[in-house]
């Protein structure tokens, strides 16, 4: 399922956020955000999930426009990996992740059914978390819970995966770890997922495309190799860096200090 965002415009009282975004963001994609801080990424990803009234422009889920879905159309087609959750009572993590089959219930006073168990699971054993399943999630470290939350969001069934800033919190090889299984859900599901990411050798490793943002405008989107270039990263970032492309025809980012 494609988006489409056109001419997407958000203020804040005075402040412009948004300033004119025009987007096509692919099926079964990776797509990378990226921008320094405060350029707008976080507030495009909640435009998308449709929780931002304040704006101006259409947003396109597929063939429809995002205010034509009702709330639990919407809660079937989008799901959503904050950077943390937070949790308002001690639940264990097969309870947590099942909360994602929420949508599908037949009615507020229907239980979960079988089949609902049966992908939790299903999920859960794929992100190896089964032998989690009695845990706490207080009890759980940082890496753990991401890789909860992104159960969570894929318990849904989801045809768009959207994800803010997943790895800001984690170590490199939970970091690694978690966007690994991102791209594997991707390909393996054939969704399409956008990722709001900090880390600019991660997202050369793992997504497919990337939007580059600045000062709420989307000023580059295409792959990695054509737009991690040491002229736009000065440009965007005032970083000076050396750019290596690797047989995989990855670029990897080395700052010069």
């Amino acid at each position: 399922m494609a988006i489409k965002v056109e001419e997407l415009k958000v203020s804040f009282k005075e402040a412009k956020i948004l300033k004119g975004i025009n987007l096509h963001i692919k099926k079964g994609k990776l797509t990378g955000i990226l921008g320094p801080n405060g350029c707008g990424k976080s507030t495009l990803l909640k435009g998308i999930l449709g929780i931002l009234k304040n704006k101006d422009g259409s947003i396109h889920i597929g063939e429809k426009k995002l205010q034509e879905y009702s709330q639990k159309e919407l809660a079937k087609k989008l799901s959503f990996v904050p950077q943390k959750s937070n949790l308002s009572s001690p639940m264990n993590v097969e309870e947590f992740i099942l909360m994602g089959r929420l949508p599908h219930l037949k009615s507020s006073w229907h239980g979960y059914s079988q089949d609902d168990r049966t992908i939790t699971k299903n999920i859960m054993m794929e992100l190896g978390l089964w032998d989690f399943k009695d845990r706490i999630t207080f009890s759980l470290s940082g890496g753990e819970f991401q890789r909860v939350l992104l159960a969570r969001a894929l318990t849904q069934n989801p045809e768009i995966l959207l994800l803010d800033e997943p790895t800001s919190a984690l170590d490199l090889n939970h970091a690694v770890e978690l966007m690994s299984k991102v791209k594997n859900m991707v390909k393996k599901k054939d969704i399409t997922a956008v990722a709001v990411i900090h880390d600019l050798n991660l997202a050369s490793m793992f997504c497919d495309e990337l939007i580059i943002m600045k000062d709420g405008i989307a000023k580059y989107h295409g792959n990695p190799k054509d737009i991690l270039t040491k002229d736009i990263l000065l440009e965007i970032y005032n970083l000076k860096c050396r750019v290596i492309v690797n047989k995989d025809d990855n670029p990897y980012i080395i700052p010069i200090i």
